[in-house]
C-alpha cells in the first residue's frame, strides 16, 4: 500500500529493499541522532530505538557509550511491539534501560500497512519468535534440571 500510494504521489519509495539498506539506514539514522544529543545535550532530545534486531540494539547500546550517553540520563529508551522479542526487551530493562511495549492501534486499513512494512523491511523480525522459542526451551529445561519452577530473581 505504501508503495503504491509514493508512486500515486510521485515520492520515492520508503521501504528499504532489504535488510541490509534497512540496518544501513536505520544505523545512519542512530548517528543522527547522537550527534544531535551531543549537540544540545541539555535534554532537548530523547529517542525510542524502537527496533526488534538484536544487533541493531547492541548497535546503540555502542553509540550510546561512544557518546557518553547513560541510560540512567533517560534520553534513549528502547520499544518493541507487544509480544515480539521480548529476550530483548527484558534483557535491557533488566539492565536498567528504558523499555517500552507498543500495540498499533486504529482501523485495520491503517494498522495493516505499518505492520507489513515492518514486515517487508525487516524479515529477521520473523526469526524473532524462533529464537524466543529457542530462548524459552532452554530456560524450561533449566528450571526443570534444578527444581525451580517459578522464577526467582
Amino acid at each position: 500500500m505504501e508503495r503504491a500510494r509514493a508512486k500515486e504521489l510521485g515520492y520515492e519509495d520508503p521501504i528499504c529493499s532489504d535488510f541490509n539498506a534497512t540496518t544501513a539506514m536505520y544505523e545512519s539514522c542512530l548517528e543522527e541522532v547522537f550527534k544531535a544529543i551531543k549537540k544540545r545535550r541539555s535534554g532537548q532530545v530523547s529517542v525510542m530505538i524502537a527496533s526488534h534486531n538484536e544487533d541493531t540494539v547492541r548497535y546503540a547500546l555502542k553509540k550510546m557509550h561512544e557518546y557518553n550517553v547513560s541510560r540512567e540520563d533517560r534520553l534513549i529508551c528502547f520499544g518493541q511491539l507487544l509480544g515480539m522479542c521480548d529476550q530483548i526487551s527484558f534483557t535491557l530493562s533488566q539492565a536498567g534501560y528504558s523499555v517500552y511495549k507498543y500495540v498499533p492501534y486504529g482501523p485495520v486499513e491503517e494498522v495493516l500497512p505499518y505492520l507489513s512494512r515492518r514486515a517487508l523491511e525487516n524479515g529477521s523480525v520473523l526469526n524473532c519468535t524462533l529464537r524466543e522459542r529457542q530462548l524459552l526451551w532452554s530456560e524450561l529445561k533449566r528450571r526443570l534440571s534444578n527444581g525451580q519452577f517459578i522464577y526467582k530473581p
